[in-house]
């Protein structure tokens, strides 16, 4: 059974012709979820900082806008540190800021969520979620994406296509001619999505994951961005990436051109990023910013952002509605070969010795 906004509006005593649509919200939804709906139509939008392409977006707002149609949503496209960098900057003064914060800088977000730097909202959605949904109060997450190996199909035949870290230490070895100087990933260093990936990979792995970094550290080329990542591998500029963010090839694989590449699923460890999503303290569209974290961790909303590219991990998103669900590629990999990055406060605590450790691997010492 569902509510419309109607007759949730009749049972908290609201005066109906209030609602200008007749919103359908979920029957375990509080009696007074009216009142957040009401007061959004007296707001100016949402502004959402993250670090998501508009394609990954498109299906979300759509979905959002068709259910709140009086709500405009604006996103900007940054770096996962640049998502925060700039709020930071941003907020107590009279600028326009973010109401909504998306983003993969899992140290930030366990800052955050030590410092009660977010809105303690408490989505009626967290119910329908595993534990792993609300990390820090005011801190959710969004989706679950998986971290990949990207290649050019068309440089490396298939004897050459490494499976994981390991293999791609023994190819690379083998052939330093095709391998030198063309492979990439996210640079730990320069970049809080690739810190918190890389940590938590060598979290689990040890020194026998340094160790294979080590090899092929001098080889790589670390990018900030997984976009100019997978432009530059179909060019040719490099034959490969690893650890590179499944949301920006995902949608390359149908553009023109994209049968050049290939992706996998490593075998020694498939990172999943746990995206973190949060609503400010003092937002200016506290309610509007409300209702849209409820809808992007609905049923609805789950589904919306795997059609956008991302990885929904509620259980009841149908597989056959989205590229990959969580539960499928725990399935098709394996639960024990993924390495669930999220919001552990050893981030902030470790992260100066981590990368030193990283730069250090990265040539070769």
């Amino acid at each position: 059974m569902k509510l419309t906004l109607m007759s949730v509006a009749l049972a908290a005593g609201l005066p109906a012709l209030a609602f200008a649509q007749d919103v359908t919200v979920p029957d375990y939804y509080p009696a007074d979820y009216s009142k957040i709906i009401e007061a959004s139509h007296n707001e100016g939008g949402l502004m959402i900082y993250s670090n998501m392409a508009d394609n990954n977006w498109a299906p979300l707002l759509e979905g959002f806008k068709a259910k709140y149609p009086w709500i405009s949503v604006e996103t900007i496209d940054l770096g996962s540190g640049t998502v925060h960098s700039r709020w930071e900057a941003e907020k107590g003064s009279s600028t326009r800021t973010a109401d909504i914060l998306v983003s993969g800088a899992n140290d930030r977000w366990a800052s955050y969520g030590k410092d009660g730097l977010m809105e303690p909202y408490e989505s009626p959605e967290y119910a329908k979620l595993p534990d792993f949904a609300k990390p820090y109060p005011g801190v959710s997450v969004m989706s679950s994406d998986p971290l990949v190996i990207s290649y050019n199909a068309a440089l490396l035949s298939d004897d050459q296509r490494p499976t994981g870290l390991a293999s791609l230490a023994e190819a690379a070895a083998a052939d330093k001619g095709t391998f030198d100087g063309r492979i990439t990933t996210y640079d730990a260093a320069r970049n809080s999505f690739g810190l918190a990936a890389w940590w938590n990979y060598m979290d689990k792995k040890g020194e026998a994951g340094w160790d294979e970094l080590r090899k092929i550290g001098p080889m790589i080329r670390g990018e900030t961005s997984g976009g100019p990542m997978n432009e530059k591998i179909a060019t040719g500029e490099y034959v490969m990436g690893i650890a590179v963010s499944g949301i920006t090839i995902f949608p390359r694989l149908e553009q023109p051109g994209g049968e050049i590449l290939g992706v996998a699923f490593p075998d020694d460890g498939t990172i999943m990023m746990l995206r973190g999503m949060g609503i400010p303290k003092g937002a200016a569209n506290m309610n509007s910013a409300k209702l849209f974290v409820d809808y992007a961790l609905s049923h609805d909303g789950q589904t919306l952002v795997g059609k956008g590219g991302l990885v929904p991990y509620r259980d009841d998103v149908a597989e056959g509605d989205v590229r990959y669900t969580y539960q499928k590629i725990a399935e098709q990999i394996g639960e024990d070969n993924m390495i669930v990055a999220g919001f552990d406060e050893r981030l902030i605590t470790e992260a100066a010795p981590f990368v030193e450790k990283w730069n250090a691997a990265l040539a070769g010492k």
